[in-house]
């Protein structure tokens, strides 16, 4: 489901508004003009994000199923990656309601609130880099201490994740797509292993 509604949303991205969406730092009146050009499309299909939300739920309850399997450790990992899951899944959730609302009340909008709509979708964007990559580094920390996953997987977890944190430092830039890429990359190696090996108790 997860990866199922990011390509439907990246399929939908080029017919969701009619002019090209305008940098971080534009004026209000392009963010204003961009919110007036969005398609009428039907609203079933801006729910497909929260879709995948969910499907990206279950993956993490899974995985820290998976790390708690393991006897006689501490739950320190496995928790810490749940707790970062569910961060990054609030900040989404948080992220899509902006959207949502500019959607609601689009024929209301003047250029300060699409501006502030804008940018508040943007902030909450990026700080949702950090969730994720605290997400990696909790799940190869626990991926190498329990032993669950493959240590390639745990190595490649962290090194992601530091590379998402270091993409921080330069926030809506081409740097960081390839550490955002790649975490999806992540996700799916990880979930084929999940579906192809046993827990090792």
């Amino acid at each position: 489901m997860f990866f199922v509604s990011l390509l439907v949303l990246i399929a939908l991205m080029p017919l969701s508004h009619s002019v090209p969406e305008p940098a971080f730092d534009a004026s209000s009146s392009a963010f204003l003009a961009y919110a007036k050009s969005e398609a009428n499309l039907p609203f079933a299909l801006a729910l497909v994000g929260v879709v995948g939300l969910f499907g990206f739920t279950v993956f993490a309850a899974v995985l820290t199923a998976r790390f708690r399997v393991a006897e006689n450790r501490p739950d320190v990992a496995p928790t810490l990656v749940l707790l970062t899951a569910a961060i990054f899944i609030v900040l989404w959730l948080a992220e899509l309601g902006i959207g949502f609302a500019d959607t609601f009340r689009r024929a209301d909008l003047d250029a300060t609130g699409a501006s502030l709509l804008s940018g508040l979708s943007n902030g909450i964007f990026v700080v949702s880099w950090f969730a994720v990559a605290a997400f990696l580094v909790a799940s190869g920390f626990a991926a190498l201490w329990t032993r669950q996953l493959p240590t390639w997987l745990g190595w490649s977890a962290l090194v992601i994740g530091i590379g998402l944190f270091l993409a921080g430092a330069a926030p809506l830039t081409a740097i960081w797509l390839l550490p955002y890429f790649l975490f999806f990359v992540w996700v799916l190696a990880a979930s084929v292993v999940l579906l192809r090996s046993e827990p090792r108790i």
